[in-house]
């Protein structure tokens, strides 16, 4: 497996850091999230869009464009098992927290 990160100056590869998963951007109008805005409100938008605005991707997004794990925050990610932490799942809530 050799796959890099779509997201910007990042310059993570599957092939250098076998710990990092990828995730694939959320459908399109399939769920709502609320991420607080420049101005510190809750802002209720499209999961997609959000992901787009906060990894500034600044091109049209391909059903092939993959992010990674390290842009995320450890809460965004719930476990399969209570017993393991092999499995980590991203919440349908979940919206990039580094870019």
């Amino acid at each position: 497996m050799n796959h890099c990160c779509s997201v910007p100056r990042c310059s993570s590869w599957i092939k250098r850091d076998p710990q990092l998963t990828f995730h694939i951007f959320p459908e399109q109008g399939k769920h709502q999230v609320s991420p607080v805005n420049k101005f510190g409100q809750n802002e209720h938008i499209d999961r997609r869009k959000a992901w787009i605005l906060k990894l500034s991707i600044g091109k049209l997004v391909s059903k092939f464009m993959k992010v990674y794990s390290l842009h995320f925050a450890e809460e965004d990610y719930f476990y399969r098992s209570k017993d393991s932490k092999k499995r980590k799942i991203l919440k349908k809530t979940a919206v990039p927290s580094n870019s």
